[in-house]
């Protein structure tokens, strides 16, 4: 099956798991780590994508934010799922929350997909094939919104260690911090925001929505692009990733000021 091909499998897979979330209301959740839970939505939605991605391709391994890593070996291709992203929001009752899914090889991400939960609305990418949201091709818009998403550490250190970088980017546009990082990545690539940026994102953070919006014509980097993909355990377990993604017209200009926080190396665009 090719990349295209596996998309609409994917967006229903998505679908299922959009509507699995809306209609669950969160009632346990347990600590993974200070104002980081995992909930019983968390965990369903999880073992939902993994029998319906494991359908879809045959013999490729799921993983997941919510379960260890059982393969030690290396990998040629597999999946990253974060099942609900945006867990404190869903528990909040705040709509900003996403499920995303990114199949991944030597290269990293190849085929990726969000959606968002309150609605259903999938955008989704192929590596070097393009994205596309709702169903139509999308290529970021000549000129963004001007609202700049922060991650809350990356907020933190700017206001205590970076006070020049802050300020461009309150240059750039308002801040906001919605709390799920794939509908951040998807909302740069549609023109929402004009950049996010994330100190302490994981990879199934940023594996699909960064490619979206690398494929959409923005910007986007992060530590995922020096990682070995074929070492689905050293992925996994992989740091914080400090990502940007930014719309072409801020991107050299965010770059170079957020660079003494988030410690880039080369950037990476489609062309």
């Amino acid at each position: 099956m090719d990349d295209a091909a596996i998309l609409p499998g994917l967006a229903a897979a998505l679908r299922e798991a959009a509507a699995m979330a809306r209609a669950a209301a969160p009632r346990r959740a347990a600590a993974k780590a200070p104002q980081d839970y995992v909930t019983e939505v968390d965990l369903a939605v999880d073992a939902l994508l993994a029998e319906r991605l494991a359908a879809l391709t045959p013999g490729v391994a799921v993983l997941s934010e919510e379960r260890a890593v059982e393969t030690t070996g290396r990998l040629a291709r597999y999946w990253i799922v974060d099942p609900i992203d945006g867990t404190l929001n869903l528990m909040a009752g705040l709509p900003f929350v996403g499920v995303s899914a990114a199949l991944v090889d030597a290269g990293g991400p190849r085929v990726a997909g969000v959606v968002r939960v309150s609605d259903g609305l999938i955008c989704a990418a192929v590596r070097d094939g393009g994205a596309t949201c709702g169903g139509a091709p999308l290529r970021t818009p000549p000129a963004p919104a001007e609202l700049v998403a922060l991650s809350t550490g990356l907020l933190d250190a700017l206001i205590a260690e970076h006070a020049g970088a802050y300020a461009a980017a309150r240059r750039v546009g308002k801040l906001r911090n919605l709390g799920a990082q794939a509908l951040h990545l998807c909302a740069v690539a549609t023109g929402g925001l004009a950049a996010a940026a994330s100190l302490e994102a994981r990879v199934w953070d940023e594996a699909a929505g960064g490619l979206i919006a690398r494929e959409a014509g923005c910007l986007w980097r992060a530590r995922s692009d020096e990682l070995d993909w074929g070492d689905p355990a050293g992925v996994m377990t992989a740091g914080p990733q400090r990502s940007l993604a930014a719309h072409p017209a801020v991107a050299a200009a965010l770059s170079a000021a957020l660079a003494p926080a988030l410690e880039h190396g080369p950037e990476r665009r489609r062309p």
